[in-house]
């Protein structure tokens, strides 16, 4: 009986206020270096993310300066190759027609020295033979160059390639039909180089 008294009188002991104070402060203690451990991983984990910023930061300027460098290059590229185009262009101009022009020197000579020789050739015919070839040879010469005359006479008139300057009153010929040429109509390759000047024949009974 007196054991279960004693055992009990030690079970019900109170703390000591002090041993209360210290159990408390410690209990305070184990929140803040739990606070302070969370803060510690919060600023490490801000610090990495950050970091990892600043590299995509650095990539991307580093991207931007290099694609910045290749822009310049190219824009300094395509201005070379216009000032290229430009240059060939303008002596594409300039000398487009060289080899014609020297096709045509060819003629002149010969015109020159025909225009010599009337003055020392009394054959009318000689002289008119010596014309027909120079002549010749300068429809050679256009013909190189694609140059070609457009055929009018008996042909059906066509707007595009003939230039009515007269009209005749005819039964011999179908209406719109070319009846003369005062002036030869030429084509270079598929173009309209200049229209041919014509008479073109107008029906009687329509006129009337």
């Amino acid at each position: 009986m007196f054991d279960k008294e004693k055992k009990y009188e030690s079970q019900t002991i109170k703390e000591k206020p002090g041993e209360k104070k210290q159990k408390l402060i410690n209990k305070k203690k184990l929140f803040k270096t739990i606070k302070e451990k969370d803060k510690d991983k919060e600023i490490t984990s801000l610090e990495e993310k950050f970091t990892e910023a600043e590299n995509v930061a650095k990539k991307n300027e580093q991207y931007y300066k290099e694609t910045l460098e290749k822009f310049i290059r190219l824009q300094a590229e395509f201005d070379n190759y216009k000032k290229r185009q430009e240059k060939r262009q303008k002596e594409f101009i300039e000398y487009a027609n060289q080899g014609l022009l020297s096709n045509l020197l060819t003629v002149v000579d010969n015109l020159e020295r025909a225009l010599e020789s009337t003055k020392k050739e009394k054959n009318v015919k000689a002289i008119s033979h010596g014309l027909k070839n120079i002549l010749k040879e300068f429809h050679n010469v256009l013909n190189k160059e694609g140059v070609k005359p457009i055929e009018s006479v008996n042909k059906k008139f066509d707007p595009s390639k003939h230039e009515a300057v007269m009209k005749e009153e005819t039964d011999k010929h179908s209406e719109d039909i070319v009846t003369e040429e005062f002036r030869k109509g030429y084509t270079i390759k598929s173009r309209i180089l200049r229209p041919a000047m014509v008479k073109v024949a107008v029906s009687i009974k329509e006129k009337k």
